[in-house]
């Protein structure tokens, strides 16, 4: 393609029609013939690409770009590579903008530029990363010559828990201490006792021990280790409730809008072009929430199985050794569809499956009155041998929305239906308590921390 220069070149010798038609025309005529001898002068460069394979939902990746000038002049040209959708570059080395026309660098004679950027994934799965773009200027700068380098990268975006973590670190490090390895079984209790310890305020009384007490003129109590080797199922819906957008939103926080005419949440400024807090799928904060499990679960020696379900079973694998990265792995796949799921199907294939006594944590959230109804009394039939955990990730926008003041008409009915489903969602979750399921209602950003001090309660109040 013709270059700034050549453009102006041909502009001033419009000026020339002033004078001689005969001598513009030859004029224009010369311009064109050079800038095509000056094309076919350009050699473009090779070009490469390095990427990890593997990364993680809202981490920061680096990509390389390496440009091999094997000729004997310096080149200048511009660069840019194509990315999946999901893929957003960084600001760093050059902006966004920059990148999408193409970032200009200069190759000294006889050598190697790299140039390097930062994207953040957006999505999980396989993302591609495709040709790579190179626009070189020819020796005498009259046009920029385009070529492509075929580049066929894959980048697996595994779980990420590095955005659900910000500000919890100690909190999640605590409960991610491993427990000491006794084995001074104590019969009747479900749990293995490990030492005694001083008393402090908190403590369960029951765990007092009286007799060391009495020795020691204080109170003691007793600390146990929590049974080992137990069987953890996890039971992901991959319904149309867990693509729904969720902002990484705490207890006693508010955040995004929620639209009763349209699909519910809507995403308000998601701020990851600047690193900061991604929006996501509740199903992401649900696979987050897997992954500190199994680092737990690992510690204590526990067994982790997966079911993934819509409205047919995705992925059924049995329980074995807890083992992180293979199952960031496997939840790298897992994909929501606009369907509704089938508990039923799911917890009659995990029953049949899975007849060792297990701890069935299943990921969801509850709206639609028949399929809440379908849950609780599938989760009630399972929990006659299992012990069945619902983790209920709330939508705080629509909370917003059912305590919004009305301003206008159209508030009034938005606030309504809001309401409406938010009654319905407590309703099925209280009846879910009566009937003896486990539950923790935990808006999006809690999801890891709740779910992890539940297991851990578990463990040590022998329930499974």
């Amino acid at each position: 393609m013709p270059s700034g220069r050549t453009l102006s070149l041909l502009g001033l010798s419009s000026f020339l029609f002033l004078v001689s038609i005969p001598g513009a025309l030859a004029a224009d005529a010369l311009i064109v013939l050079l800038a095509l001898l000056d094309g076919r002068r350009t050699r473009p460069p090779s070009a490469s690409r390095e990427v990890s394979r593997i990364s993680s939902l809202g981490a920061v990746t680096e990509v390389t770009l390496s440009v091999t000038n094997e000729q004997d002049r310096a080149l200048s040209l511009r660069l840019t590579d194509d990315l999946d959708p999901s893929l957003r570059r960084l600001p760093g080395s050059g902006g966004r903008d920059e990148w999408e026309e193409g970032f200009p660098v200069e190759v000294p004679a006889r050598a190697v530029l790299r140039c390097h950027y930062n994207v953040r994934p957006r999505a999980r799965g396989f993302l591609a990363l495709g040709a790579i773009h190179l626009r070189t200027r020819s020796p005498w700068g009259l046009v920029w010559r385009r070529s492509s380098v075929e580049a066929s990268d894959t980048l697996q975006v595994q779980p990420g828990v590095r955005d659900l973590l910000r500000d919890r670190s100690y909190a999640i490090q605590r409960r991610l201490r491993t427990p000491g390895p006794r084995r001074n079984r104590q019969w009747g209790d479900g749990r293995e006792f490990e030492s005694l310890r001083d008393y402090v305020e908190g403590d369960d009384p029951r765990t007092i021990d009286w007799k060391a007490s009495a020795k020691r003129r204080k109170y003691v109590v007793r600390n146990y280790e929590a049974e080992r080797s137990q069987n953890i199922i996890l039971a992901i819906d991959a319904g149309r409730h867990m693509r729904e957008r969720l902002p990484p939103v705490r207890a006693g926080e508010t955040g995004g809008v929620w639209n009763a005419g349209a699909s519910g949440w809507r995403e308000v400024a998601p701020g990851d072009a600047q690193g900061g807090p991604l929006d996501r799928e509740r199903m992401d904060y649900a696979l987050g929430a897997c992954m500190m499990l199994a680092s737990r679960a690992q510690n204590f020696g526990d067994r982790i199985g997966v079911v993934v379900f819509d409205d047919r079973i995705r992925h059924i694998s049995p329980p074995r050794r807890a083992d992180p990265p293979s199952l960031a792995r496997t939840l790298a796949e897992v994909e929501t569809r606009l369907v509704e799921p089938n508990y039923p199907l799911a917890l009659a294939t995990l029953g049949r499956n899975f007849r060792k006594r297990s701890l069935v944590i299943l990921f969801c959230d509850v709206i639609d009155g028949s399929v809440s109804r379908a849950l609780i009394g599938s989760l009630a039939r399972i929990g006659r041998a299992h012990l069945p955990l619902a983790i209920a990730i709330r939508n705080p926008a629509l909370e917003a929305a059912a305590a919004r003041p009305v301003e206008i008409a159209a508030d009034a009915y938005e606030r309504a239906a809001a309401e409406e489903m938010v009654q319905a969602r407590a309703t099925a979750l209280q009846v879910m308590r009566q009937s003896g399921i486990l539950v923790v209602d935990t808006p999006p950003g809690d999801t890891l921390v709740r779910t992890l001090d539940k297991y851990v309660e578990i463990k040590e109040r022998g329930l499974l």
